[in-house]
């Protein structure tokens, strides 16, 4: 029978208030603002030029029903409608250009804050939110604000100034022609009114379902083998059919919200343009001015339909994009690892050395506990292994131990510093953990595993000290790489096999040469034919350091200075592996399947 599988979702990072987002929208934008400025005369001057053709419509049609017409009059304001036509295109192609000169560099500052204030979060924040949560803010939600700054703002703001130009046109051709157009507006405030109230809130929720969507995928895609192996694919693939269940509900309900606001503006023209038409019949039968400024109008009313509506159309990417800046923004406001040093409750420094966890229990979902009452010490130049069966909580003990969880109950220490007293600039020096799942980065080998080491110029410079860690972890197959240490790797590069992701992480610890290695199975996704050649690597990462060794293999821990036996979140044993086996525990029944199975 396979143990349940938890059920709680990830904690949302925090969503930002409209004035914060705007302040850290304004803040990325205040250096190109004379391009802003720029762009908004642009944008000026092409609403001047749409308005040149309606009004000599109205004026041809005035001087050919005079009898003193000529073919002057219809050259010159066709030559000025086709002048005015041209110099348009170029105004709003000028106008995307600056736009986009604008969008790309903001959103690309915004997304790269977002990043790095993530990577310095407080330790668990980001565990306890999910990767999926921050991918989905990054990405997805960047991508809108890149959409609706590069796109959308430029058909808003040209829609805008041709209103400002076109209603006093309208006043200029007769006073009760301009009354008759703004009569449309009344209509338009109320389905606005109407809109945005319902659609903030809806667009705020459908966001967040999404990232939770994004979420559960990721999980689901990353833990596919712990998935399988204790029987929880059918209770994960109820959990991901139902985000996408609440997926799909939410952006129906906005389609829905979006024709009934559509309906409403497609009312608003109908009136409008029967009331300049109307109005217009009666002047002119009145005398009170001519047929050709009602058609003029008439012409200059209808053009500001299609901007209008694709302002209006635009709203739902205008709304997303502003709960999008919020998520964007809330990643910023999430609370960061700060340094100082724990004390004693006498208020002295502790004087304990090494890496060490006390009295340490820990909760994912605040229900189900996962860790109780655990102690583990690793002093400075010891080697723990820590071994027991899957669920046990040995990752959990190693991410505490690493700084990467906070700790709930209990101390984890450092020299008797607490590890969330530590900024990070100060702990991950000293401190570092491998797991068995090694990312690559888009990019060299050797961008890869200097990839810890701080600053461009320390990269640099870095050259023999890489050299010197490739041939202590027996890494020079790095060497016959199509281009050895400056192979292009990542998704679009060249594809590394699993063993050597493994080796170029221990690699890269070397080369950090931390005070601490935390390995959490960090050999365990190699073939047999590659396993001798990887724990060759972990032994020599280890050497010289305290170290903490989650082992899938029982030939690590039995090189190991002290054995720590955990079983259901406590440690049941500890001692050393001949003392242990002489025991004959739990830790002896481990070993006899481990030969019995030919310490494969």
């Amino acid at each position: 029978m396979s143990a349940a599988l938890p059920t709680a979702l990830p904690t949302a990072l925090p969503t930002a208030d409209a004035r914060t987002s705007w302040r850290f929208l304004w803040a990325r934008l205040r250096p190109r603002r004379w391009l802003v400025g720029l762009a908004l005369l642009v944008a000026l001057a092409s609403s001047a030029c749409a308005v040149v053709p309606p009004l000599m419509v109205g004026w041809m049609v005035d001087r050919l029903s005079a009898a003193e017409a000529s073919v002057a009059d219809v050259v010159l304001p066709l030559g000025l409608m086709g002048f005015s036509i041209v110099l348009n295109a170029a105004l709003v192609w000028l106008g995307m250009v600056l736009f986009a000169r604008v969008a790309q560099p903001t959103v690309g500052a915004l997304r790269e804050d977002a990043v790095n204030h993530a990577l310095d979060l407080e330790a668990g924040v980001l565990e306890e939110a999910g990767v999926g949560e921050l991918v989905s803010r990054v990405s997805d939600d960047s991508r809108l604000i890149s959409t609706a700054v590069a796109d959308v703002l430029p058909t808003v703001l040209s829609a805008a100034t041709l209103l400002v130009v076109s209603v006093p046109g309208l006043f200029a051709l007769h006073w009760t022609l301009g009354l008759a157009g703004l009569v449309g507006i009344p209509l338009y405030v109320m389905a606005l009114r109407w809109y945005l109230p319902r659609s903030g809130p809806l667009y705020l929720e459908e966001r967040e379902i999404l990232g939770r969507r994004t979420a559960a995928f990721l999980d689901a895609a990353n833990g596919r083998e712990t998935l399988t192996a204790q029987g929880w694919g059918a209770q994960e693939t109820a959990r991901l059919d139902a985000a996408s269940d609440d997926s799909r509900r939410v952006e129906n309900t906005v389609w829905r919200m979006l024709t009934r606001f559509f309906a409403r503006n497609n009312r608003a023209e109908f009136v409008a343009t029967a009331a300049v038409l109307i109005v217009g019949f009666v002047v002119v039968d009145a005398g009170w001015t001519t047929v050709g400024a009602v058609t003029a109008a008439a012409l200059l009313y209808h053009r500001l339909f299609d901007p209008v509506a694709t302002v209006f159309q635009t709203f739902d990417t205008v709304q997303e994009a502003g709960v999008a800046l919020r998520r964007l923004a809330g990643v910023t406001q999430a609370p960061v690892r700060t340094a100082g040093q724990a004390t004693d409750e006498d208020g002295t420094a502790q004087d304990a050395t090494g890496l060490c966890l006390a009295g340490v229990g820990h909760s994912f979902d605040g229900t189900h506990r996962v860790l109780t009452d655990v102690d583990v010490s690793v002093a400075p130049g010891e080697s723990v292994a820590l071994v027991g069966s899957t669920g046990a909580g040995k990752t959990t003990v190693a991410r505490l131990l690493a700084g990467v969880l906070p700790v709930q109950d209990g101390r984890a220490t450092l020299n008797g510093v607490d590890l969330g007293a530590l900024a990070p600039t100060d702990l991950r020096p000293r401190v570092c953990l491998a797991s068995q799942h090694s990312h690559i980065f888009a990019g060299t080998v050797l961008q890869n595993i200097t990839l810890g080491v701080s600053g461009e110029e320390a990269r640099e410079d870095a050259g023999e000290r890489v050299e010197a860690a490739l041939q202590a972890t027996g890494a020079g197959w790095v060497h016959d790489l199509p281009d050895g240490l400056l192979t292009e790797v990542g998704e679009a590069g060249h594809r590394l096999s699993t063993h050597q992701e493994q080796h170029l992480a221990l690699v890269r610890l070397q080369l950090l040469d931390p005070s601490y290695v935390v390995l959490d199975e960090a050999t365990a996704e190699a073939g047999s034919a590659n396993s001798k050649e990887l724990e060759d690597a972990s032994a020599a990462v280890i050497r010289g350091r305290g170290a903490l060794v989650i082992a899938h293999r029982l030939s690590q821990a039995r090189l190991a200075d002290r054995v720590m036996v955990m079983e259901h979140g406590r440690v049941v044993e500890s001692g050393t592996h001949d003392e242990l086996v002489g025991a004959g525990g739990r830790y002896a029944e481990l070993w006899a399947a481990w030969i019995g199975r030919g310490a494969s």
